[in-house]
Protein backbone atom coordinates (compact mmCIF):
# COMPACT_ATOMS: atom_id res chain seq x y z
CA UNK A 1 0.00 0.00 0.00
CA UNK A 2 2.39 2.35 0.63
CA UNK A 3 4.77 1.50 -2.58
CA UNK A 4 1.36 2.24 -4.47
CA UNK A 5 1.22 5.51 -2.79
CA UNK A 6 4.71 6.77 -2.98
CA UNK A 7 4.53 5.93 -6.90
CA UNK A 8 1.32 7.55 -7.35
CA UNK A 9 3.08 10.62 -5.59
CA UNK A 10 6.00 10.71 -7.45
CA UNK A 11 7.14 13.60 -9.90
CA UNK A 12 6.15 13.60 -13.55
CA UNK A 13 9.30 13.14 -15.64
CA UNK A 14 10.83 17.01 -16.40
CA UNK A 15 9.53 18.69 -19.71
CA UNK A 16 11.62 21.07 -21.82
CA UNK A 17 10.26 23.79 -22.94
CA UNK A 18 11.91 26.14 -25.37
CA UNK A 19 14.68 28.36 -24.14
CA UNK A 20 12.86 31.90 -25.68
CA UNK A 21 9.80 33.12 -24.68
CA UNK A 22 6.72 32.44 -26.64
CA UNK A 23 6.86 35.74 -28.23
CA UNK A 24 10.22 35.32 -29.30
CA UNK A 25 9.99 31.73 -30.54
CA UNK A 26 7.06 32.42 -32.71
CA UNK A 27 8.99 35.21 -34.31
CA UNK A 28 11.69 33.11 -35.41
CA UNK A 29 9.34 30.24 -36.51
CA UNK A 30 7.36 33.47 -39.26
CA UNK A 31 11.04 34.72 -39.97
CA UNK A 32 12.29 31.36 -40.44
CA UNK A 33 8.80 29.87 -42.59
CA UNK A 34 9.32 33.11 -44.73
CA UNK A 35 13.05 32.46 -45.50
CA UNK A 36 11.97 28.83 -46.74
CA UNK A 37 9.65 30.03 -49.10
CA UNK A 38 12.00 32.22 -50.36
CA UNK A 39 14.77 29.62 -50.50
CA UNK A 40 12.18 26.80 -52.21
CA UNK A 41 11.05 29.45 -54.71
CA UNK A 42 14.70 30.42 -55.63
CA UNK A 43 15.63 26.52 -56.18
CA UNK A 44 12.94 26.14 -58.98
CA UNK A 45 13.75 29.13 -60.36
CA UNK A 46 17.47 28.46 -60.93
CA UNK A 47 16.63 24.91 -62.17
CA UNK A 48 14.58 27.09 -64.67
CA UNK A 49 17.68 28.69 -65.31
CA UNK A 50 19.75 26.13 -65.92
CA UNK A 51 17.08 24.40 -67.72
CA UNK A 52 16.99 26.78 -70.39
CA UNK A 53 18.93 29.22 -72.66
CA UNK A 54 20.75 31.56 -70.47
CA UNK A 55 23.24 35.11 -70.27
CA UNK A 56 25.86 35.97 -68.24
CA UNK A 57 23.73 38.95 -67.42
CA UNK A 58 21.24 36.32 -65.82
CA UNK A 59 23.32 34.28 -64.30
CA UNK A 60 24.84 37.05 -62.48
CA UNK A 61 21.66 38.12 -61.09
CA UNK A 62 20.55 34.76 -60.17
CA UNK A 63 24.16 34.38 -58.32
CA UNK A 64 23.20 37.66 -56.31
CA UNK A 65 19.86 36.43 -54.93
CA UNK A 66 21.46 33.50 -54.49
CA UNK A 67 24.28 34.88 -52.12
CA UNK A 68 21.49 36.95 -50.38
CA UNK A 69 19.31 34.37 -49.46
CA UNK A 70 22.80 32.31 -48.22
CA UNK A 71 23.76 34.77 -46.27
CA UNK A 72 20.28 35.75 -44.75
CA UNK A 73 20.00 31.72 -44.00
CA UNK A 74 23.63 32.37 -41.68
CA UNK A 75 22.03 35.23 -40.19
CA UNK A 76 18.63 33.10 -39.16
CA UNK A 77 21.27 30.81 -37.57
CA UNK A 78 23.06 33.59 -35.37
CA UNK A 79 19.41 35.46 -34.80
CA UNK A 80 18.23 32.18 -32.75
CA UNK A 81 21.67 31.46 -30.85
CA UNK A 82 22.05 35.21 -29.76
CA UNK A 83 18.20 35.33 -28.53
CA UNK A 84 19.05 31.94 -26.71
CA UNK A 85 21.97 33.23 -25.14
CA UNK A 86 20.59 36.36 -23.60
CA UNK A 87 17.16 34.26 -22.75
CA UNK A 88 19.83 31.65 -20.80
CA UNK A 89 21.96 34.54 -18.93
CA UNK A 90 18.04 36.36 -18.08
CA UNK A 91 17.25 32.93 -16.23
CA UNK A 92 20.51 33.42 -14.41
CA UNK A 93 20.03 37.42 -13.35
CA UNK A 94 22.17 38.71 -15.95
CA UNK A 95 19.28 41.04 -17.90
CA UNK A 96 20.73 43.76 -20.41
CA UNK A 97 18.46 46.88 -21.60
CA UNK A 98 16.73 45.56 -24.56
CA UNK A 99 17.88 48.17 -26.58
CA UNK A 100 20.68 47.14 -25.81
CA UNK A 101 19.87 43.54 -27.02
CA UNK A 102 17.80 44.82 -29.86
CA UNK A 103 21.25 46.54 -31.30
CA UNK A 104 23.63 43.41 -30.41
CA UNK A 105 21.20 40.92 -32.31
CA UNK A 106 21.04 43.64 -35.65
CA UNK A 107 24.68 44.39 -35.65
CA UNK A 108 25.86 40.43 -34.86
CA UNK A 109 22.43 39.55 -37.70
CA UNK A 110 24.13 42.32 -39.94
CA UNK A 111 27.91 41.39 -39.66
CA UNK A 112 27.23 37.36 -39.98
CA UNK A 113 25.46 38.26 -43.86
CA UNK A 114 27.93 40.13 -45.17
CA UNK A 115 30.78 38.10 -44.17
CA UNK A 116 28.56 35.36 -45.23
CA UNK A 117 27.51 37.05 -48.70
CA UNK A 118 31.40 38.16 -49.24
CA UNK A 119 32.89 34.43 -48.52
CA UNK A 120 30.45 32.94 -51.48
CA UNK A 121 31.07 35.44 -53.44
CA UNK A 122 35.05 34.93 -52.84
CA UNK A 123 34.63 31.49 -52.98
CA UNK A 124 33.22 31.55 -56.59
CA UNK A 125 35.19 34.17 -58.14
CA UNK A 126 38.15 32.59 -56.26
CA UNK A 127 37.06 29.42 -58.64
CA UNK A 128 37.04 31.43 -61.55
CA UNK A 129 40.26 33.73 -61.16
CA UNK A 130 42.30 29.97 -60.83
CA UNK A 131 40.28 28.27 -63.09
CA UNK A 132 42.47 27.08 -65.77
CA UNK A 133 42.51 28.02 -69.32
CA UNK A 134 41.62 24.53 -70.51
CA UNK A 135 38.90 24.29 -67.73
CA UNK A 136 37.40 27.97 -69.45
CA UNK A 137 37.62 26.76 -72.99
CA UNK A 138 36.20 23.37 -72.28
CA UNK A 139 33.16 25.49 -70.59
CA UNK A 140 32.11 27.18 -73.68
CA UNK A 141 31.98 24.05 -75.14
CA UNK A 142 30.18 22.09 -72.70
CA UNK A 143 28.10 25.22 -72.43
CA UNK A 144 27.43 24.55 -76.10
CA UNK A 145 26.62 20.76 -75.77
CA UNK A 146 24.52 21.56 -73.08
CA UNK A 147 22.08 24.07 -75.06
CA UNK A 148 22.08 21.19 -77.95
CA UNK A 149 20.22 19.14 -75.19
CA UNK A 150 17.96 21.67 -74.54
CA UNK A 151 16.92 22.67 -78.04
CA UNK A 152 16.77 19.06 -78.94
CA UNK A 153 19.10 19.56 -81.61
CA UNK A 154 21.27 16.54 -80.04
CA UNK A 155 20.47 13.45 -77.46
CA UNK A 156 22.26 11.67 -74.80
CA UNK A 157 22.70 7.98 -76.13
CA UNK A 158 21.40 5.89 -73.37
CA UNK A 159 19.07 8.79 -72.20
CA UNK A 160 15.11 7.59 -73.01
CA UNK A 161 13.50 8.84 -75.85
CA UNK A 162 10.22 11.21 -75.84
CA UNK A 163 7.69 9.52 -78.32
CA UNK A 164 8.44 11.89 -80.89
CA UNK A 165 11.64 10.86 -81.23
CA UNK A 166 13.80 13.33 -79.33
CA UNK A 167 14.46 14.48 -75.40
CA UNK A 168 13.02 17.24 -74.81
CA UNK A 169 10.62 15.95 -71.93
CA UNK A 170 13.46 14.56 -70.03
CA UNK A 171 15.22 17.85 -70.38
CA UNK A 172 12.35 19.85 -69.31
CA UNK A 173 11.51 17.72 -66.40
CA UNK A 174 12.75 18.67 -62.40
CA UNK A 175 15.34 16.18 -62.40
CA UNK A 176 16.39 16.64 -65.93
CA UNK A 177 17.30 20.17 -65.18
CA UNK A 178 19.05 19.22 -61.77
CA UNK A 179 20.99 16.96 -63.85
CA UNK A 180 21.66 19.63 -66.92
CA UNK A 181 22.75 22.16 -63.94
CA UNK A 182 25.78 19.59 -63.29
CA UNK A 183 26.27 18.36 -66.42
CA UNK A 184 28.63 21.30 -68.25
CA UNK A 185 30.63 21.38 -64.46
CA UNK A 186 31.45 17.49 -64.70
CA UNK A 187 31.71 17.38 -68.69
CA UNK A 188 34.85 20.67 -68.41
CA UNK A 189 36.28 19.53 -65.15
CA UNK A 190 36.64 15.76 -66.24
CA UNK A 191 39.10 15.40 -69.03
CA UNK A 192 37.69 12.24 -70.67
CA UNK A 193 35.28 14.19 -71.82
CA UNK A 194 37.27 16.58 -73.27
CA UNK A 195 37.43 14.81 -76.77
CA UNK A 196 33.74 14.62 -77.01
CA UNK A 197 32.76 17.97 -76.42
CA UNK A 198 35.81 19.04 -79.02
CA UNK A 199 34.71 16.21 -82.13
CA UNK A 200 31.40 18.01 -81.28
CA UNK A 201 32.18 21.72 -81.48
CA UNK A 202 31.22 22.96 -84.85
CA UNK A 203 28.15 20.98 -84.85
CA UNK A 204 26.98 22.33 -81.44
CA UNK A 205 28.25 26.15 -82.05
CA UNK A 206 25.63 25.42 -85.73
CA UNK A 207 22.81 24.18 -83.56
CA UNK A 208 23.30 27.49 -80.90
CA UNK A 209 23.65 29.68 -83.92
CA UNK A 210 20.49 28.08 -85.45
CA UNK A 211 18.35 28.33 -81.93
CA UNK A 212 19.58 31.86 -81.97
CA UNK A 213 18.44 33.22 -84.73
CA UNK A 214 15.04 31.57 -84.36
CA UNK A 215 15.58 28.88 -87.23
CA UNK A 216 14.76 28.68 -90.01
CA UNK A 217 11.86 31.16 -89.99
CA UNK A 218 13.74 33.67 -88.04
CA UNK A 219 16.49 33.96 -90.74
CA UNK A 220 13.54 34.41 -93.25
CA UNK A 221 12.28 37.25 -91.14
CA UNK A 222 16.28 38.63 -91.02
CA UNK A 223 15.89 37.83 -94.75
CA UNK A 224 12.45 40.29 -95.31
CA UNK A 225 13.68 43.05 -92.89
CA UNK A 226 16.69 43.33 -95.34
CA UNK A 227 14.83 43.36 -98.22
CA UNK A 228 12.49 46.23 -97.41
CA UNK A 229 15.27 47.95 -96.19
CA UNK A 230 17.05 47.62 -99.66
CA UNK A 231 13.63 48.51 -101.33
CA UNK A 232 12.70 51.70 -99.27
CA UNK A 233 16.21 52.60 -100.95
CA UNK A 234 15.11 51.51 -104.21
CA UNK A 235 11.85 53.65 -104.06
CA UNK A 236 14.08 57.02 -102.77
CA UNK A 237 16.48 55.88 -106.08
CA UNK A 238 14.01 55.84 -108.76
CA UNK A 239 12.53 58.44 -109.44
CA UNK A 240 16.11 60.24 -110.38
CA UNK A 241 16.18 61.00 -113.50
CA UNK A 242 20.05 61.68 -113.88
CA UNK A 243 22.59 58.86 -116.16
CA UNK A 244 24.36 58.24 -113.27
CA UNK A 245 23.09 57.94 -109.37
CA UNK A 246 25.46 57.46 -106.76
CA UNK A 247 24.12 54.62 -104.09
CA UNK A 248 26.83 54.13 -101.05
CA UNK A 249 29.42 55.01 -102.39
CA UNK A 250 29.23 53.76 -106.05
CA UNK A 251 27.91 54.90 -109.31
CA UNK A 252 24.82 53.43 -110.41
CA UNK A 253 22.61 53.84 -113.83
CA UNK A 254 19.20 55.55 -113.12
CA UNK A 255 15.80 53.97 -113.09
CA UNK A 256 16.67 50.34 -113.15
CA UNK A 257 13.99 47.80 -112.26
CA UNK A 258 13.31 46.78 -109.07
CA UNK A 259 14.81 43.32 -109.89
CA UNK A 260 18.11 44.26 -111.65
CA UNK A 261 18.56 47.25 -108.71
CA UNK A 262 18.70 44.18 -106.11
CA UNK A 263 21.45 42.45 -108.31
CA UNK A 264 23.58 45.03 -108.08
CA UNK A 265 27.24 44.14 -106.86
CA UNK A 266 27.06 46.89 -104.14
CA UNK A 267 23.18 46.23 -103.17
CA UNK A 268 24.46 42.28 -102.61
CA UNK A 269 27.56 43.26 -100.90
CA UNK A 270 25.11 45.39 -98.44
CA UNK A 271 22.56 42.38 -97.94
CA UNK A 272 25.67 39.93 -97.79
CA UNK A 273 27.21 41.95 -94.92
CA UNK A 274 23.50 42.27 -93.00
CA UNK A 275 22.97 38.37 -93.49
CA UNK A 276 26.33 37.65 -92.72
CA UNK A 277 27.09 35.25 -95.72
CA UNK A 278 30.10 34.56 -97.78
CA UNK A 279 31.09 37.18 -101.13
CA UNK A 280 30.57 34.23 -103.43
CA UNK A 281 26.58 33.88 -102.47
CA UNK A 282 24.09 35.68 -104.21
CA UNK A 283 20.65 36.82 -102.29
CA UNK A 284 17.23 36.68 -104.75
CA UNK A 285 14.57 39.09 -104.00
CA UNK A 286 11.84 36.65 -104.13
CA UNK A 287 11.74 33.05 -102.34
CA UNK A 288 9.13 30.67 -103.17
CA UNK A 289 7.14 29.44 -100.07
CA UNK A 290 5.56 26.93 -101.68
CA UNK A 291 7.90 24.95 -101.05
CA UNK A 292 8.42 25.62 -97.12
CA UNK A 293 11.30 27.77 -98.14
CA UNK A 294 13.74 24.47 -99.14
CA UNK A 295 15.58 26.74 -101.94
CA UNK A 296 15.85 29.67 -99.03
CA UNK A 297 17.49 27.28 -96.94
CA UNK A 298 19.62 25.80 -99.33
CA UNK A 299 20.55 28.95 -101.06
CA UNK A 300 20.96 31.53 -97.80
CA UNK A 301 20.41 29.80 -94.45
CA UNK A 302 22.94 27.06 -95.03
CA UNK A 303 26.02 29.18 -96.80
CA UNK A 304 25.23 31.30 -93.99
CA UNK A 305 25.47 29.11 -90.81
CA UNK A 306 28.47 27.79 -92.55
CA UNK A 307 30.18 31.43 -92.43
CA UNK A 308 29.09 32.08 -89.44
CA UNK A 309 30.76 28.74 -88.03
CA UNK A 310 33.89 29.33 -90.35
CA UNK A 311 34.11 32.72 -88.23
CA UNK A 312 33.47 31.44 -84.47
CA UNK A 313 35.38 28.12 -84.40
CA UNK A 314 38.72 29.28 -84.29
CA UNK A 315 38.43 31.31 -81.27
CA UNK A 316 36.55 28.10 -79.60
CA UNK A 317 39.32 26.15 -81.05
CA UNK A 318 42.04 28.74 -80.08
CA UNK A 319 44.98 28.08 -77.71
CA UNK A 320 44.46 26.94 -74.18
CA UNK A 321 46.42 29.78 -72.82
CA UNK A 322 44.76 32.84 -74.83
CA UNK A 323 41.52 31.97 -71.99
CA UNK A 324 43.91 32.66 -68.99
CA UNK A 325 44.99 35.64 -67.93
CA UNK A 326 45.89 38.27 -70.45
CA UNK A 327 45.01 36.37 -73.09
CA UNK A 328 43.01 37.06 -76.00
CA UNK A 329 39.81 35.31 -75.15
CA UNK A 330 39.74 35.98 -70.56
CA UNK A 331 36.73 37.78 -70.73
CA UNK A 332 34.57 35.09 -72.76
CA UNK A 333 37.21 32.28 -70.60
CA UNK A 334 35.78 33.60 -67.84
CA UNK A 335 32.02 34.09 -68.40
CA UNK A 336 31.71 30.87 -69.15
CA UNK A 337 33.63 29.39 -66.35
CA UNK A 338 31.36 31.19 -64.13
CA UNK A 339 28.36 29.62 -66.39
CA UNK A 340 29.49 26.66 -65.05
CA UNK A 341 30.22 27.39 -61.58
CA UNK A 342 27.46 29.43 -60.11
CA UNK A 343 24.49 26.94 -60.40
CA UNK A 344 25.99 23.84 -59.02
CA UNK A 345 27.50 25.63 -56.00
CA UNK A 346 24.10 27.88 -55.80
CA UNK A 347 21.87 24.93 -56.06
CA UNK A 348 24.34 23.44 -52.90
CA UNK A 349 23.85 26.18 -51.14
CA UNK A 350 20.10 26.87 -51.83
CA UNK A 351 19.51 22.99 -50.74
CA UNK A 352 22.31 23.19 -47.88
CA UNK A 353 20.10 26.67 -46.61
CA UNK A 354 16.70 24.64 -46.77
CA UNK A 355 17.64 21.66 -45.08
CA UNK A 356 19.47 23.32 -42.20
CA UNK A 357 16.03 25.52 -41.56
CA UNK A 358 13.93 23.19 -42.34
CA UNK A 359 14.72 21.11 -39.22
CA UNK A 360 15.54 24.38 -37.31
CA UNK A 361 11.61 25.03 -37.89
CA UNK A 362 11.02 21.46 -37.08
CA UNK A 363 12.34 21.66 -33.95
CA UNK A 364 11.33 25.09 -33.18
CA UNK A 365 7.65 23.48 -33.55
CA UNK A 366 7.95 20.47 -32.24
CA UNK A 367 9.45 21.49 -28.53
CA UNK A 368 6.42 23.78 -27.98
CA UNK A 369 3.86 21.24 -29.39
CA UNK A 370 5.43 18.13 -26.89
CA UNK A 371 5.81 20.04 -24.36
CA UNK A 372 2.20 21.04 -24.50
CA UNK A 373 1.12 17.42 -25.42
CA UNK A 374 3.16 15.70 -22.31
CA UNK A 375 -0.07 17.41 -20.16
CA UNK A 376 -2.61 15.15 -21.71
CA UNK A 377 -0.52 12.25 -22.23
CA UNK A 378 3.10 10.44 -21.18
CA UNK A 379 3.01 8.56 -24.51
CA UNK A 380 7.06 7.78 -24.64
CA UNK A 381 7.60 8.90 -28.23
CA UNK A 382 5.79 12.40 -27.10
CA UNK A 383 8.77 12.27 -24.21
CA UNK A 384 11.68 10.84 -26.49
CA UNK A 385 10.41 13.92 -29.06
CA UNK A 386 10.21 16.40 -25.98
CA UNK A 387 13.73 15.23 -24.30
CA UNK A 388 15.56 15.17 -28.06
CA UNK A 389 13.88 17.59 -30.18
CA UNK A 390 16.51 18.08 -33.04
CA UNK A 391 16.71 13.91 -33.44
CA UNK A 392 13.74 13.85 -35.53
CA UNK A 393 14.17 17.00 -37.99
CA UNK A 394 18.15 15.48 -38.69
CA UNK A 395 16.84 11.52 -38.92
CA UNK A 396 14.44 12.92 -41.16
CA UNK A 397 16.40 15.08 -43.71
CA UNK A 398 19.23 12.02 -43.64
CA UNK A 399 16.74 9.18 -44.54
CA UNK A 400 15.06 11.55 -47.17
CA UNK A 401 19.20 11.82 -48.41
CA UNK A 402 19.55 8.28 -48.00
CA UNK A 403 16.78 7.48 -49.84
CA UNK A 404 17.17 10.04 -52.67
CA UNK A 405 20.68 8.51 -53.06
CA UNK A 406 19.03 4.90 -53.84
CA UNK A 407 15.90 5.44 -55.55
CA UNK A 408 16.36 5.89 -59.49
CA UNK A 409 14.43 7.78 -62.30
CA UNK A 410 14.71 7.89 -66.16
CA UNK A 411 17.62 9.25 -65.69
CA UNK A 412 19.66 7.60 -63.02
CA UNK A 413 18.30 4.18 -64.21
CA UNK A 414 19.51 4.96 -68.06
CA UNK A 415 22.34 3.23 -69.67
CA UNK A 416 24.17 6.47 -70.34
CA UNK A 417 24.31 7.18 -66.33
CA UNK A 418 25.59 3.98 -65.85
CA UNK A 419 28.54 4.77 -68.46
CA UNK A 420 29.53 8.07 -66.57
CA UNK A 421 29.49 6.18 -63.38
CA UNK A 422 31.48 3.81 -64.65
CA UNK A 423 33.85 6.23 -66.34
CA UNK A 424 33.98 8.56 -63.17
CA UNK A 425 35.70 6.12 -61.15
CA UNK A 426 38.50 7.44 -59.70
CA UNK A 427 38.59 10.54 -62.34
CA UNK A 428 39.92 13.60 -60.76
CA UNK A 429 37.52 17.22 -60.78
CA UNK A 430 40.02 19.54 -62.42
CA UNK A 431 39.15 23.11 -62.42
CA UNK A 432 42.06 24.87 -61.29
CA UNK A 433 45.51 23.41 -61.36
CA UNK A 434 45.22 21.45 -58.47
CA UNK A 435 42.76 18.19 -58.92
CA UNK A 436 39.11 19.22 -56.41
CA UNK A 437 38.84 17.39 -53.48
CA UNK A 438 35.74 16.56 -55.16
CA UNK A 439 36.44 13.57 -57.07
CA UNK A 440 34.25 12.86 -59.98
CA UNK A 441 32.73 9.62 -58.43
CA UNK A 442 31.47 11.65 -55.94
CA UNK A 443 30.08 14.54 -57.88
CA UNK A 444 28.17 12.11 -59.59
CA UNK A 445 26.78 10.86 -56.21
CA UNK A 446 25.78 14.22 -55.10
CA UNK A 447 23.81 15.09 -58.61
CA UNK A 448 21.99 11.46 -58.54
CA UNK A 449 20.42 12.71 -54.52
CA UNK A 450 19.74 16.37 -56.21
CA UNK A 451 18.44 14.90 -59.26
CA UNK A 452 16.05 12.49 -57.38
CA UNK A 453 14.98 15.25 -55.01
CA UNK A 454 14.06 17.61 -57.21
CA UNK A 455 11.62 15.20 -58.71
CA UNK A 456 9.61 15.42 -55.55
CA UNK A 457 10.48 19.08 -54.61
CA UNK A 458 10.16 20.93 -58.03
CA UNK A 459 6.45 20.85 -58.31
CA UNK A 460 5.85 22.35 -54.76
CA UNK A 461 8.44 25.13 -54.88
CA UNK A 462 7.14 26.31 -58.47
CA UNK A 463 3.99 26.46 -56.80
CA UNK A 464 5.46 28.46 -53.23
CA UNK A 465 7.23 30.65 -56.17
CA UNK A 466 4.27 30.96 -58.53
CA UNK A 467 0.73 31.59 -55.48
CA UNK A 468 2.64 33.00 -52.71
CA UNK A 469 5.53 35.01 -53.88
CA UNK A 470 3.15 36.19 -57.48
CA UNK A 471 5.41 34.53 -59.65
CA UNK A 472 8.75 36.61 -58.67
CA UNK A 473 11.50 35.72 -61.05
CA UNK A 474 15.05 36.39 -59.30
CA UNK A 475 16.19 37.91 -61.99
CA UNK A 476 15.44 35.83 -64.64
CA UNK A 477 12.92 36.52 -67.14
CA UNK A 478 12.00 33.60 -69.41
CA UNK A 479 12.41 34.57 -73.21
CA UNK A 480 10.18 32.42 -75.60
CA UNK A 481 11.78 31.05 -78.23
Amino acid sequence: MTERVIGELSPRPAIKRPTLPLWQNCLVIVITLTYLICELAFNSRLLDLVGSLSTPDDIHSMEGYGRALTAIAAALLVLQLVLAGNAWLKKRGIEFPPLYVASMVFSLCLLTGVVTWQTVERVIEHQVAQSTGEFRQKSLLAQLYQQSLIDGQQTLEGIPLDPGGGQRQTWTSPSGKAFLAMLPLLMSSVSRYHPLLESEAAQNLRDSITVREGGLLGYYKAWLAARAEIYKDYLSYYPMTQTDVRYHGELIPARLDWETFFMLDVVQNRLRDQLALPRQSRVRPEYRKDDALKQFAIELQSPHLDYVVQQQLPRLQAAQASYGPGGENEKQGEDAARAVIVPPIALMFSLLGALTHLAKLLYLLLLPLSAALLYITSWRPIRLINRHPLTFPVLLICLLLGMFSVMNNSITASPSWHALRHGLQGADVAITGEPSALGGGTLLRVIHAVSIGQSYSYPLNHALRQNLLMGFDFGYETREK
